[in-house]
């Protein structure tokens, strides 16, 4: 068989990219193969310029667009990549001295594609240092460098790896060529796509790389799934997503980092796009739901939206509110949204505070549609609890109607006063039309007047643009009054992580178009994340009665208490309360049989000692050394501390002193707390950190999990196991009896991929996943059959079933080569024998590998060039 060069598969995506519309950029700019090439070609980008920039030069002497020209070029040669980025998607803003004005010079045309230079050049030489560097094939916009391509031979296993880390070095060796490159592709046995910029500090980057999955449904409804990177290479597609889907951000610890959209992300935002743009032409849809699988990004993808749309409809003063259920996901959304390098949606992005700042804000954006000068453009974050007049949640379905009532009022309050500022505005502006509405004021009494006086005062603009996060389990009645009588011609998007159960159809209603046949706008499934890399698969561990020593305290509740537990919960939840609270008996004394035993039983003193014990044992080997971090999910607060307590016991007792900085909690804590435990534990905390601000502990104590060796081990209840995104987390011990919703957010902490990182463990001490795994209970209550079917199959695995299989596969594997025959030669190899030898050290390298002429070794390498 002859053997394929890298040459071949250069030849072969050439004609992909020519099928693409890219043309053979060597006759254009002059350069032969391994030629040294300019970091961008500034004769073409120049006649570019001149082209797409004919009404900005119209009027200019000759003089002064050699001006304007020597000041982008100027621009484009020193400045950052941040802001080069910025010159790429809307131009270098010069200042005409003479006329005092401002211009604004595109270098790409995003509105005429066609009048833009698309070419591409092959093994291109840069300046690099310490060597030179000759990337396989780069693609040209008007001159200006902005994709590069790395080919390894397709037939050899993970050469796309070895094309990755030839961009990783690029970036060292020429960061000057990669202020313009905004990502690479890299082709060999898988083809990736990855995000890239300048490595000034040569430092080692763990930068993810991912698949462009294609999807295609055929007329009989079948889904056709493959992998084409030339998809995003095609040049109207390549100017979108660099224009709409690739950002600089600030990392952590100020670090510069790249974001570029996955195929999910990107999907999602241009079919919530598309039904923007056909709303905003006339259209009747303006709502979508979309489900993408937790850890799979949403939280940018509802970012690129918004973005999107602020741009595009720039000039009808668009106002986007991102909206959350809870104040820690708000914080994660603003950590994220505020890092960002995006100017015009960072200078606009604010955190709404209160209920008075948010009716502010109303008033502003209605006095924007009929006075001219006022501005209402507006990117604001807020929590859905801003829309509710009282200081809690309510706590029974009869109070969340009087709530939403009340709400309704205040609101109504409200739109009524700005109904009648309007009027007021017409008597001085419009006399006639204020008059026609005078008499109509005048005909009405009660009721029927003040509604009147609300349709006056409504926000009626089609440019509001809503993004609701985690939209299954927001408060319905509130958010339908704030989109209906505030905002009744607004976009809305639900996002959510977890898919919608059965007795949430009304999400449905609420953001989808069931009638029609769309309950979700876009789906990411379990097993497509995975697959794609993006989350990790999940296994779990049941622990035994017989795994944990002690006479008398039992661990795991029992199969009768776990049903009862979940009947109550399932009662409960349709009342409106909140199951997990009552857990806690400082905040719900008086509570159901099986409530209150599950409670019981999880504080109890000598179980938690017990089972703490039993974590200490198993730790080390869970985390791999401690190589990743672990998580405790305690019953309620007072369990929190208890659990702190006994694990620092025995982690000195094993590790020595130094183990004693391993734990901390993170919890919420009540001015009147009075349980003797939890008070002692916070004014301990107050004098470790110095501070008696708890809030500002806590976020200390997840700074230091996150970025520091220490802790290494948190242990919660309510905190965290929503919303924490925490990659080097591997282990949660999970003690506390959460379903639906809860449960798939809290074990979805451990599911981010990490360095070395292959699974994510869930230890469940209650018994309450393998009683789930065995009923299917969590499964059936799933409304959509597809998503049903994903979770029953992906969500997660028995950790034993895995070894059985493993050893199984082993066993297999052993069997095959204790038989192997290469090139009719006996090739054979016993592991066992192999084993025995290594682990008593008389293995001999050399024979093995390459002293003998019929090694196996030497056997299999000529296999696999005889079959290359």
């Amino acid at each position: 068989m002859s053997v394929r060069v890298e040459e071949v598969d250069v030849e072969s995506f050439l004609d992909r990219l020519k099928s693409r519309g890219w043309r053979d950029g060597s006759s254009i700019v002059g350069v032969r193969e391994r030629e040294l090439v300019p970091s961008f070609f500034e004769d073409v980008l120049r006649d570019a310029i001149r082209r797409i920039n004919r009404g900005v030069f119209a009027g200019l002497t000759s003089e002064e667009e050699e001006e304007v020209l020597r000041e982008v070029f100027d621009r484009l040669r020193g400045d950052s990549e941040v802001r080069i980025l910025q010159y790429l998607k809307y131009g270098v803003e010069v200042y005409l001295r003479r006329r005092q004005r401002k211009v604004t010079v595109r270098l790409i045309d995003y509105d005429k594609p066609e009048n833009n230079l698309f070419f591409y050049l092959v093994r291109p030489r840069f300046r690099g240092s310490p060597d030179n560097i000759e990337p396989d094939i780069v693609l040209y916009v008007n001159g200006s460098p902005l994709v590069v391509v790395e080919v390894k031979r397709l037939i050899e296993p993970y050469s796309y790896q070895e094309a990755l880390g030839q961009i990783r070095r690029y970036e060292m060796f020429s960061p000057e060529l990669f202020r313009f490159v905004q990502f690479g592709v890299v082709v060999g046995d898988e083809e990736r796509v990855t995000p890239t910029w300048p490595n000034w500090a040569r430092e080692e980057r763990d930068v993810p790389a991912f698949r462009w999955v294609m999807k295609e449904r055929s007329e009989e409804g079948r889904l056709r799934e493959y992998e084409d990177v030339t998809y995003i290479l095609e040049p109207r597609q390549l100017l979108e997503y660099i224009r709409y889907f690739v950002f600089y951000r600030r990392e952590r610890g100020g670090g510069l980092g790249k974001i570029i959209a996955r195929y999910n992300q990107y999907y999602a935002a241009k079919k919530a796009m598309k039904r923007i743009d056909e709303y905003m032409a006339g259209g009747e849809l303006n709502r979508g739901l979309v489900w993408h699988w937790l850890g799979s990004g949403k939280t940018y993808t509802m970012f690129f939206i918004a973005n999107y749309f602020l741009d595009r409809y720039w000039d009808r003063r668009p106002v986007v509110f991102f909206i959350v259920d809870r104040s820690d996901l708000e914080e994660q959304h603003e950590k994220v949204f505020k890092s960002i390098e995006e100017p015009r949606f960072t200078k606009l992005f604010q955190k709404i505070d209160s209920i008075r700042e948010l009716h502010h804000r109303i008033r502003v954006i209605r006095e924007s549609e009929y006075l001219g000068g006022t501005i209402a453009y507006g990117v604001y974050l807020t929590t859905i609890q801003k829309f509710q007049r009282g200081p809690r949640a309510p706590e029974t379905r009869e109070e969340m109607e009087r709530e939403v009532e009340e709400f309704r009022g205040g609101l109504l309050d409200l739109l009524m006063k700005l109904g009648e500022e309007y009027l007021e505005w017409l008597r001085r502006e419009k006399p006639g039309e204020y008059e026609r509405h005078a008499r109509e004021l005048a005909r009405l009494r009660g009721k029927a007047r003040k509604e009147y006086l609300v349709w006056l005062g409504q926000v009626r603009g089609r440019n509001i643009l809503l993004l609701i996060d985690e939209a299954h389990r927001t408060q319905y009645g509130i958010l339908a009054a704030m989109r209906k009588t505030v905002f009744p011609n607004a976009l809305a998007f639900g996002f959510t992580g977890t898919p919608v159960f059965k007795y949430e159809r009304n999400t449905f209603i609420e953001f989808g178009y069931p009638e029609r046949g769309e309950y979700y706008l876009d789906v990411y499934f379990i097993r497509d994340s995975i697959r794609d890399g993006f989350t990790l698969p999940l296994v779990y561990h049941a622990v035994g009665e017989g795994e944990v020593s002690r006479e008398g305290v039992r661990i795991k509740l029992s199969e009768e208490d776990i049903r009862g537990f979940i009947e109550e919960y399932m009662k409960n939840r349709e009342a409106g309360l909140d199951v997990l609270e009552q857990l806690d008996p400082s905040i719900y004394r008086r509570v159901g049989e099986y409530i209150n035993k599950v409670r019981v039983f999880l504080m109890n003193k000598e179980r938690i000692d017990k089972l703490a014990k039993y974590i200490v044992e198993r730790i080390e080997e869970d985390t791999e050394g401690f190589k990743f971090k672990a998580m405790v999910v305690a019953v309620n607060r007072l369990a929190c501390v208890r659990f702190k307590r006994r694990l620092e016991k025995y982690l000195v007792e094993k590790y020595g002193e130094e183990a004693r900085e391993w734990v901390e909690v993170v919890m919420t804590y009540n001015y009147n707390d009075r349980d003797e435990e939890i008070v002692s534990y916070r004014e301990e905390l107050k004098k470790r950190f110095g501070t008696s601000d708890m809030n500002e502990i806590n976020k200390e104590i997840q700074r230091r999990f996150l970025e520091e060796e220490n802790p290494k081990i948190l242990v919660v209840t309510d905190m965290l196991i929503t919303g924490f995104d925490a990659p080097i987390l591997k282990v949660m011990y999970l003690d506390k009896p959460l379903y639906e919703h809860r449960l798939l957010q809290a074990i979805a902490r451990v599911n981010r991929p990490y360095p070395d990182k292959e699974f994510g463990l869930i230890v469940d001490s209650v018994g309450l996943l393998e009683h789930l795994s065995k009923t299917l209970a969590l499964y059936n209550m799933l409304a959509d059959e597809e998503i049903r079917k994903d979770f029953e199959e992906n969500l997660m695995e028995n950790i034993d079933e895995k070894v059985e299989e493993f050893i199984h596969l082993y066993n297999s594997v052993k069997d095959r080569l204790s038989k192997l025959v290469l090139g009719g030669q006996d090739a054979s190899i016993d592991l066992d024998s192999l084993k025995e030898e290594l682990r008593t050290k008389t293995f001999d390298r050399a024979e093995f590998g390459q002293g003998r002429r019929d090694s196996p070794l030497r056997l299999l390498q000529g296999g696999q060039r005889r079959r290359g």
